[in-house]
């Protein structure tokens, strides 16, 4: 397959001069054209051509009458061609019967002659009738050549589009030329000292002057690298003809920042627009006007500066997806460390505290009541026969009893209690701001729930039974936490020792029987 390249050839754009001088110069010929129309300034050759046609075909028409009453046909046609070799505009003639046939005729009349309606004579086609007596015989023909120019060359000669000619291109000329030095010399830019020009091309910064009417008066070097687009300069013409610019703002010319600022007579301030350049890029700008205020308080007109920000804003966006990105991996890892650190804390099996987790929870409970005059209660929770289960059914059966257990102890404790598996089978409970009552209700109620419920849930033991005995110490000026779990473990003891599947609250008596 080739490929071909179609190049577009485009005529060079006219400047403002130049297109003010060609409709200056339009306007001169449209008025020449219209004189010419109403009074007839340009002589016209017609009026003489077609009295001078109808005078020759008046002569032939008579010359042909008296030949065809006095001579034979054949000396009609032998005149007849005479007469259009002595006649240079004459193309052919014929005479033609009423009857429509032609009698004689000279030069090729069937190609050249052109009937008209009604018999009626043009220019070219000259229609003469021809009388015997007071009757109408018939009629003399004449073709005519064309009266007006018929190729380019002969229009290119004729004197009214001579003139229309000269005084179009040459009003353009002039009028473009003039224009030009009318222009530089109203250019706003053209009054300023190069000095102060060069400083407005050196700023970074966009810096445009504009008019109340809307247009750009003064524009430095950024805002015509920016915005002169179409290589047309942008100083002079309405910003609503910047395309690029123009499409960026809104609709209406009253709300453009510039605009505002103008009427409003107060700055206008952090305005944000975004350019899409030919490429399809986004160019970001924030837009600051501040208006040119003359002696009597009245606007005269806007300094607006353009600020690019399109790399702080890739800056900013590439800043935030970095924090964005580095707070998902601050989460990520605090949430991994809150699993190891509840890995560490609590114990895989059962999910209550291991023993050195629970002992940092219990310190500051203690303190509470030891000084703060709170109450505290432990429980101390034993498996009954807990040994059987893994002798009989094996360490799986075993772990779900620890299991369902411990789901039924956490779905007995408070929000502020404490639970932890102490040790293989035994469970401890600590209670803060809790009596021994209110303990001793909530270890009843839990050893019920786990003699009821406990042996069902379990898989793989069909029929087994499970229960748990209890054991209850209060706060009592212990020295020690370790002391208030031994007595709550004593009281454990005492309950197991008496059947199992019980809770017994301590008291001072225990402590020679487990002594």
């Amino acid at each position: 397959m080739q490929l071909t390249h179609n190049r577009v050839f485009r005529l060079p754009r006219l400047g403002p001069a130049e297109r003010v001088g060609l409709g200056l110069a339009a306007i001169i010929v449209s008025c020449i054209l219209i004189l010419d129309f109403a009074f007839n300034i340009f002589p016209d050759k017609t009026d003489g051509v077609r009295e001078q046609r109808a005078r020759v075909s008046e002569q032939l028409a008579t010359q042909a009458s008296v030949l065809l009453e006095t001579t034979a046909s054949d000396a009609l046609n032998v005149a007849m061609s005479r007469w259009i070799l002595n006649e240079d505009d004459v193309l052919s003639v014929a005479v033609r019967g009423e009857d429509g046939r032609i009698v004689a005729q000279a030069g090729a009349h069937q190609q050249h002659w052109r009937p008209t309606k009604g018999g009626a004579s043009t220019l070219q086609h000259v229609n003469v009738p021809l009388m015997q007596g007071d009757r109408r015989w018939g009629w003399f023909e004449v073709s005519f050549s064309p009266a007006g120019p018929t190729s380019i060359g002969q229009w290119l000669t004729q004197p009214w589009f001579i003139v229309v000619l000269t005084l179009g291109l040459g009003g353009f000329v002039l009028f473009s030329l003039y224009l030009r030095r009318v222009f530089d010399y109203l250019d706003p830019q053209a009054v300023l000292p190069d000095r102060i020009r060069a400083a407005f091309d050196a700023f970074s910064e966009g810096v445009m002057v504009i008019d109340p009417s809307g247009r750009v008066i003064l524009a430095n070097a950024t805002i015509r690298e920016w915005f002169n687009k179409d290589g047309a300069n942008i100083v002079g013409r309405p910003v609503r003809k910047i395309e690029l610019l123009n499409s960026a703002l809104p609709a209406r010319t009253e709300d453009h920042p510039w605009m505002r600022a103008i009427n409003q007579r107060s700055p206008v301030r952090g305005e944000y627009i975004e350019l899409e350049e030919m490429d399809g890029t986004l160019r970001k700008l924030t837009v600051n006007c501040s208006p040119v205020m003359d002696p009597d308080g009245g606007a005269r007109g806007c300094i607006t500066t353009f600020s690019d920000i399109t790399e702080i804003e890739s800056l900013n966006r590439q800043l935030v997806d970095a924090l964005e990105e580095l707070k998902a991996a601050r989460e990520e890892t605090e949430a991994r460390n809150k699993a190891l650190r509840d890995m560490a804390m609590h114990d895989v099996l059962t999910g209550g505290l291991n023993r050195r987790a629970f002992f940092e929870a219990v310190e500051p409970a203690f303190q509470a009541a030891r000084h703060g005059g709170q109450r505290l209660t432990c429980i101390m929770v034993d498996v009954d026969h807990f040994k059987s289960f893994n002798d009989r059914f094996g360490h799986a059966v075993g772990d779900q009893v620890l299991k369902v257990v411990a789901q039924i102890l956490h779905g007995g404790v408070r929000s502020g209690d404490v639970l932890c598996r102490y040790g293989g089978e035994e469970f401890c409970m600590l209670m803060p701001q809790s009596g021994m009552d209110e303990a001793e209700r909530v270890a009843e109620r839990l050893r019920a729930a786990i003699e009821s419920t406990a042996g069902k849930s379990v898989r793989g033991a069909q029929g087994v039974q499970v229960t748990a005995s209890f054991g209850i110490a209060e706060f009592d000026k212990h020295e020690n936490y370790e002391d208030l779990i031994k007595d709550a473990d004593r009281a454990l003891y005492v309950a197991k020792d008496e059947g199992r599947n019980r809770v017994k609250r301590y008291d001072s008596s225990m402590d020679a029987v487990t002594a």
